[in-house]
């Protein structure tokens, strides 16, 4: 009888851009393959979707709701694994499990602990005890940087893996637009031919901290300086606003989400993360992978990726200053910006899907002898 697995996580997005090979891996070797999320649109190679109201809000009734819903599939459906992912996720799925009672195998794979090294003093208040007794319901910990790994090996008691990301699509970054093509989507995103152009990809957010970046840009002078804000805003427009509070439509645009990374990539001339805190972020991955020059904040994630004078710059946190004589250094200096990503597309393939898949499925037919 085919052996059954589940992978839950809050949201289609999150399935769509981290799991899809990791379920097609299932399937191509014998697998039922549900997954829950909390939409009801369909998964790729998934064989149930189940809807749940998951909210990444800690605290919130939705989520006992999802526990209770949550447990009762798992009750019906009896997977050998379990696996899951993102925050409220990993924990509504737990929790199900103690609450159902089953004996599946479980695997969190963590995208970055919400107690890290310089955070918030409630968040180990509230989320420290809340990990340390999920743990019981947990047969594997799968971390993606160093400092959840080592901290995890103390701190827990549970089989712990370091793996490095969740792979991302490296041959997705090997095409190139055309002279023609470039000035085509420049065209049509207003930038002009010689503009000096900055992009940084991330959901628009507090921990992404756009408004951090455009409070330091107003302080630089941005002639023939374009700099685009690439996700999804769940701040809703905040940080527009902020923009047009310092007049700088012109300068700072706003292009969504977007699925085309890759070309708006080729026109980028550096890439930013001003964010506070990361697991490993796949937008530095992927400028790795198109050998950008690249600036990070000294937060867990980035300086994993980066380090700093060799394949980037790293800088403080909160150092507006800094930022700025960084993005300076790097864009008048283009035998720097060379050298400093040169080694990129070399380092970046120790992240490509091709070599992080075999480390997940290694755990899985382990977990499920």
């Amino acid at each position: 009888m085919a052996k059954k697995v589940l992978i839950v996580a809050n949201t289609d997005m999150h399935i769509n851009l981290c799991y899809l090979p990791y379920i097609a891996w299932f399937k191509n070797n014998g697998y039922i393959v549900h997954v829950a999320t909390n939409t009801k649109n369909k998964i790729p190679n998934c064989d149930k979707k189940f809807a749940l109201p998951i909210t990444r809000t800690p605290f919130k009734f939705c989520n006992f709701k999802a526990i209770k819903q949550l447990a009762e599939i798992l009750k019906q459906e009896q997977y050998d694994l379990i696996s899951t992912s993102t925050p409220m996720g990993g924990v509504n799925t737990r929790l199900a499990v103690a609450k159902a009672k089953v004996h599946s195998k479980v695997l969190y794979t963590v995208h970055g602990l919400h107690f890290f090294k310089g955070a918030p003093l409630i968040n180990w208040i509230l989320y420290y005890p809340i990990e340390k007794y999920l743990i019981k319901y947990t047969d594997c910990l799968v971390t993606i940087n160093k400092e959840d790994y080592n901290f995890s090996k103390k701190h827990f008691k549970v089989k712990t893996y370091f793996i490095k990301g969740i792979g991302y699509h490296q041959n997705n970054f090997h095409n190139k637009l055309t002279l023609k093509e470039k000035n085509t989507l420049k065209k049509e995103l207003g930038i002009k031919k010689n503009d000096y152009v900055i992009t940084y990809v991330a959901e628009i957010s507090k921990r992404k901290r756009q408004k951090y970046l455009v409070k330091t840009l107003r302080q630089m002078d941005l002639t023939n300086i374009k700099v685009l804000l690439v996700g999804e805003d769940i701040l809703n427009g905040q940080v527009q606003k902020l923009v047009k509070k310092y007049h700088l439509e012109d300068k700072i645009l706003f292009l969504g989400f977007r699925n085309d990374i890759n070309a708006i990539l080729e026109i980028t001339n550096l890439v930013l993360s001003v964010s506070k805190q990361e697991g490993l972020p796949l937008n530095i991955m992927e400028a790795m992978a198109k050998q950008k020059p690249i600036i990070v904040t000294d937060c867990r994630g980035n300086h994993d990726l980066i380090k700093h004078n060799k394949n980037g710059l790293v800088v403080p946190i909160n150092d507006p200053q800094k930022l700025i004589l960084a993005i300076k250094k790097i864009k008048n200096n283009p035998k720097l910006a060379s050298k400093l990503s040169k080694d990129n597309l070399k380092i970046a393939k120790n992240y490509d899907i091709e070599t992080i898949l075999p480390q997940y499925t290694k755990i899985y037919k382990d977990l499920l002898k």
